[in-house]
């Protein structure tokens, strides 16, 4: 199985496929890289496709602390040092897209483009979703913040919706638990996005769904923050866009990237 090692004896797993310049893309909260596998294999077709596991998530090492946004920030640096790469595209969905948000702010110099699916930022609120899946992890241990999880993040996807539920349930019911035992959950530095992504001159591209109530408000807020972004909005489409709606996510995220630098 291919590792990455990177700082502190930890190992970051991954996949890679094709030739060209890299693309790396960071999967969501709880899930891992077989949330990109069909992405592998389409972008591995003019790009050099990349996906690894987020410390915590799939195969990946499992410490009990260092989950914060800025840990995962450096974790990409060091993975992108391991794989003996300059600069890389990023493409990040939701807790992905946070991560490349801070990769851009603290190490521009390293990215070709960033795109940003369904994502989130630092300091900006989701609700109270999280806060009472990490109360659950407090009071009744971490199988009981796992079944809140499922049933808060499930619930959209229907039997219209069953693969996708399926292939997200899998990821849920594997994933270590990790991050919800970490002791500094909630303790982070925090800092806030939309204060300072004015200074990301990184080419980008927003991709938000119509029926993502929570963060399709912060893309709108992004894109006119950010000094060179475009913002796309996918009709009758939730949180997991390229999940939900392939065809026209590997489309918009290729023809973005043909401007940067073309494909095969």
């Amino acid at each position: 199985m291919p590792y990455a090692r990177i700082p502190n004896e930890l190992k970051l797993y991954y996949e890679e496929n094709g030739k060209g310049e890299p693309v790396i893309f960071l999967h969501g909260f709880t899930l891992d890289i077989r949330q990109w596998e069909c992405e592998l294999e389409v972008f591995g077709r003019g790009w050099r496709a990349i996906a690894y596991d987020a410390l915590g998530h799939g195969k990946s090492s499992t410490p009990d602390t260092g989950y914060g946004r800025d840990d995962r920030v450096e974790h990409l640096r060091a993975f992108i040092d391991a794989l003996g790469l300059e600069r890389a595209h990023v493409v990040g969905l939701s807790m992905g897209g946070v991560t490349a948000i801070g990769f851009a702010l603290a190490y521009p110099e390293r990215l070709r483009s960033m795109t940003l699916v369904s994502t989130g930022a630092a300091g900006y609120g989701v609700g109270k979703k999280i806060q009472l899946v990490d109360q659950a992890a407090r009071e009744k241990g971490l199988e009981a913040a796992r079944e809140k999880w499922k049933r808060t993040t499930l619930s959209y996807y229907t039997s219209e919706k069953r693969r996708i539920r399926d292939l997200m349930q899998r990821m849920i019911d594997e994933h270590s638990g990790a991050i919800w035992a970490d002791p500094m959950r909630g303790k982070y530095p925090k800092s806030n996005d939309l204060q300072n992504v004015h200074r990301i001159e990184t080419p980008t591209l927003l991709l938000a769904g119509t029926l993502d109530r929570i963060f399709l408000p912060l893309a709108h807020k992004l894109d006119k923050r950010l000094p060179n972004s475009r913002l796309q909005v996918f009709e009758d489409v939730g949180h997991m866009i390229n999940l939900e709606a392939p065809e026209r996510f590997e489309r918009s995220v290729k023809q973005f990237l043909e401007t940067i630098a073309p494909g095969g």
